[in-house]
């Protein structure tokens, strides 16, 4: 039976309406495309600021770090909140300053922790973590190589500790933490104590790299991805291959250990860009390239570590223990070859940052200490509002540091210590490697960082 015209009109109708709304949907659904970024954190340990040839180290050989600087921007001023592990990486995951959640110092065996007046673990109980506001917000999430706040493995960690999944990860896989790890460089379903393990030493940067790739791997396209990537080097112990020694051949013993590390995590980050690249990933995936704290002042670190003529090293709250290497790599929206030199920065920032990059909020009873810097990656020079703190409670080591506490607002940081009487004040702004004290003729100054300092302290817990 022959359709009739009409019947013919009306079923073309039907079917180019179809077709119509089926473009809408699509349309639709692309125009709500998850345009957020991918973020990677990688948080290197005791890397100094003059530890990369683009700050200016004409030794070392770190080709990727250096190229990714030039594919990105480059800061000068940016502040860790300690000269040690433990409280450094605290704030990260917290916006907090370390003496808010009591973590004072690195997380040691449960008898020292409760001598220095900490927990042993960084408190699982918070409202707010940093992976847990990613994860909330719909990012995948993934924590890769050191942890150290809390656990991993006796002496020097409670077995009870909370594994890193707690804070809101999807995956993990960590050293100086509970839980997934490795031996040597195969994967370990359970913790284990590792500093004696060699190959596992002279295989870190290679494995957690292998291991972040593998994720983006598995995840990239069905949601945006966070990822801490937290690198071993340089940290002790240090014992590089032969192959891995061989550029270095000539140089003194503790060079050609230290710049050997360095050139290995530099080579397998290096990898990681990459990937992102032959992935399609990097015009959406913003990655950034920092440090916990200063270069030790022991070991091949005391020759060969450089803070590029900071003063002070790992475990100072001197200039050359908390200010770090920032680099910040995002295609197309972060300005390339580009050097910051009047931002002031902290690891309490990321946070409030990477999450007004999620596009959520942080509960309105949360308080954070850090600021959003979000417009550094609108090319944009960040001021700071909010002071910077720093405390030290214990005796120094292998160090002449004697500053127990130090405040940084605006151009100026006062550094004291009261049970000696001493205090110097620096324009960090003019003098960034503090050698003129202006202490003596600005009282008011002094004065005022003072009570900065006492109010912050009516906060903390005893």
């Amino acid at each position: 039976m022959k359709i009739s015209i009409i019947k013919y009109i009306a079923l073309l109708f039907v079917t180019v309406s179809m077709l119509s709304c089926a473009n809408t949907k699509k349309d639709e659904q692309n125009s709500s495309e998850d345009v957020r970024p991918n973020i990677i954190f990688i948080f290197a340990d005791d890397w100094g600021y003059g530890d990369l040839g683009v700050y200016g180290n004409n030794e070392v050989v770190t080709p990727n770090i250096d190229k990714m600087a030039a594919e990105g921007t480059r800061f000068t001023q940016f502040h860790v909140t300690s000269g040690v592990c433990s409280p450094s990486r605290s704030s990260v995951l917290t916006g907090h300053f370390p003496a808010r959640n009591r973590v004072h110092g690195h997380f040691a065996g449960n008898e020292v922790n409760a001598k220095r007046n900490m927990p042993n673990y960084l408190n699982d109980s918070l409202a707010v973590y940093l992976p847990r506001t990613m994860q909330n917000a719909g990012y995948k999430t993934a924590h890769f190589g050191k942890w150290h706040l809390g656990g991993g493995g006796k002496p020097h960690g409670d077995p009870t500790a909370p594994e890193p999944k707690v804070y809101g990860y999807d995956e993990t896989r960590v050293w100086n933490g509970n839980g997934p790890t490795w031996k040597g460089d195969k994967k370990w379903p359970t913790t284990r104590y590792m500093d004696n393990d060699t190959l596992w030493v002279q295989s870190s940067s290679r494995i957690v790299v292998d291991e972040t790739i593998n994720f983006i791997e598995r995840n990239k396209g069905k949601q945006p991805m966070f990822i801490n990537l937290w690198l071993k080097d340089p940290h002790t112990p240090l014992w590089p291959s032969e192959d891995q020694r061989k550029p270095f051949k000539g140089l003194s013993p503790s060079k050609e250990t230290y710049y050997a590390v360095l050139k290995d995590a530099d080579f397998h980050v290096g990898r990681l860009l990459n990937s992102l690249s032959e992935m399609g990933l990097d015009e959406n995936t913003l990655v950034i390239f920092s440090s916990d704290n200063g270069p030790a002042g022991w070991g091949p670190s005391k020759e060969a570590g450089s803070t590029a003529g900071l003063r002070g090293r790992k475990v100072d709250i001197l200039q050359g223990g908390v200010v770090v290497p920032f680099i910040v790599k995002w295609k197309n929206h972060v300005q390339a070859n580009k050097v910051d030199s009047t931002s002031v920065l902290s690891t309490v920032d990321l946070l409030p940052t990477f999450a007004s990059l999620a596009q959520t909020k942080l509960p309105k009873n949360y308080s954070i200490d850090g600021e959003n810097i979000a417009s550094i990656l609108d090319n944009k020079s960040f001021e700071r509002t909010k002071p910077l703190f720093w405390e030290w409670r214990f005796p120094k080591v292998q160090t002449d540091h004697w500053a127990k506490g130090a405040v940084r607002n605006g151009d100026f940081k006062l550094l004291f210590n009261e049970e000696i009487n001493r205090e110097e004040l620096y324009n960090i702004a003019k003098d960034p490697f503090e050698k003129n004290n202006l202490a003596e003729n600005n009282n008011q100054i002094v004065t005022e960082f003072k009570s900065l300092w006492n109010d912050w302290k009516k906060d903390l817990p005893k």
